[in-house]
């Protein structure tokens, strides 16, 4: 039960003073409140310098455009984006095997040696349905002229700095009374510093960027990584299955990775999502027992897949709702990083003669910061994962 305001003497269970009959306080709590937090301290952060954390990001270019307009057997291609094609690109296209060569860009319009190196020319149209070349290098002649330059310019992405605040209050007559739970002081504390690691947990995941005013001053709330994560974004819509749906999604969220860093992931997820794959598993393979044995059952807590592997964790604010045990939220962890314009502090008015005359001991606990999940396209956030069903 949660107390508001200035704990009180008569505000604890029946037991927990040593006046009462004798008994202890089993205080139940779910394993380990907030393990992204937790993660946090081998994880990469940064002090910072000003209310807004703001980072840029590159998107690798992969060379691949659609051709629109109908190419017939011309020289003429309209694609959906020249940005990145300058003279001396060699594209294949995907459709037909035929590779031709740019000649030279005006806006949207390439101009092409159709069938070059002696592939064969087919007529191409993408004037309904677009159709995919893909560039596989560039070539130049000898003693050739500086070729176009191209850049590929990163976009600014951003944060605010959230202060987040809890605190404790004991009067002075319950700091004074004999309890069987130890310092009822220091349980407050340790109270008032797990709801501030909750807090932070919650808005580091399910967070939503405002900023504004409240009660005329600066008021400010971040994004989660929920809200960063932007690209591989699953819905189930039936029944999951495990080749026809989770694997091609992950297949997308590996295809990104970070320079320097192992191509890994680690999945935060419900109770839920862990019960759907490990039916997958069972409803996908064959379970032999044999004489003698004196277990059953499945423990699933890696998904193995061509691309690379996820390690799965049951978050237990994952598993508060019916909503959110049905989710997973796949995370590269080079990716996360903590910004601390004031990292965590406390301030406590407690014995020190600076109380003001209140016959209460008292003090908060203050974190200003956000998270940043960098990179994007290598995580994704999956929900509505319910039930299981064999891979067609």
């Amino acid at each position: 039960m949660a107390v508001k305001g200035v704990f009180a003497s008569h505000q604890n269970i029946v037991g927990a003073r040593k006046g009462d009959f004798a008994s202890g306080l089993l205080q139940t709590q779910p394993t380990g409140s907030a393990p992204l937090l937790a993660l946090s301290s081998g994880m990469s952060s940064r002090d910072a310098m000003d209310t807004v954390a703001t980072w840029f990001e590159e998107n690798h270019l992969t060379g691949r455009i659609n051709v629109t307009n109908n190419a017939a057997s011309g020289t003429s291609f309209v694609v959906s984006d020249a940005t990145q094609v300058v003279a001396g690109m060699i594209f294949y296209v995907e459709s037909t095997g035929e590779y031709v060569y740019v000649d030279s860009v005006s806006a949207s319009t390439l101009t092409v040696t159709r069938g070059f190196g002696a592939s064969s020319v087919s007529a191409l149209n993408g004037s309904s349905t677009a159709k995919a070349i893909q560039r596989v290098g560039t070539a130049f002649e000898e003693g050739s002229a500086k070729p176009t330059a191209y850049a590929n310019v990163g976009f600014p992405r951003f944060n605010y700095m959230q202060i987040f605040r809890n605190a404790w209050d004991v009067t002075g007559t319950a700091a004074a009374i004999d309890w069987h739970t130890g310092d009822i002081v220091a349980k407050n504390k340790a109270d008032a510093s797990l709801f501030h690691a909750e807090d932070i947990e919650r808005s580091s995941i399910w967070g939503i960027k405002a900023i504004g005013t409240l009660n005329g001053r600066p008021f400010r709330t971040m994004d989660g990584i929920k809200s960063q994560l932007l690209s591989n974004l699953y819905v189930e819509s039936s029944n999951t299955q495990w080749a026809d749906d989770l694997r091609p999604w992950l297949q997308g969220i590996f295809e990104t990775n970070i320079k320097g860093q192992p191509n890994e992931r680690i999945a935060f997820c419900g109770n839920g999502v862990l019960g759907v794959v490990e039916d997958m598993a069972r409803k996908d393979s064959t379970i032999n027992i044999m004489p003698g044995q004196t277990d059953f059952g499945m423990e699933i807590n890696k998904l193995r897949t061509p691309f690379g592997m996820v390690t799965l964790m049951s978050h237990p604010l994952f598993n508060e709702n019916a909503t959110w045990t049905q989710d997973i939220m796949i995370l590269h962890p080079a990716a996360i990083e903590y910004r601390y314009l004031r990292r965590t502090f406390g301030d406590d008015n407690d014995r020190t003669g600076t109380r003001a005359g209140a016959d209460a001991d008292f003090g908060t606990v203050t974190t200003e910061g956000c998270i940043t999940y960098k990179a994007e396209k290598t995580g994704g956030y999956g929900s509505g994962i319910t039930t299981a069903a064999a891979s067609s």
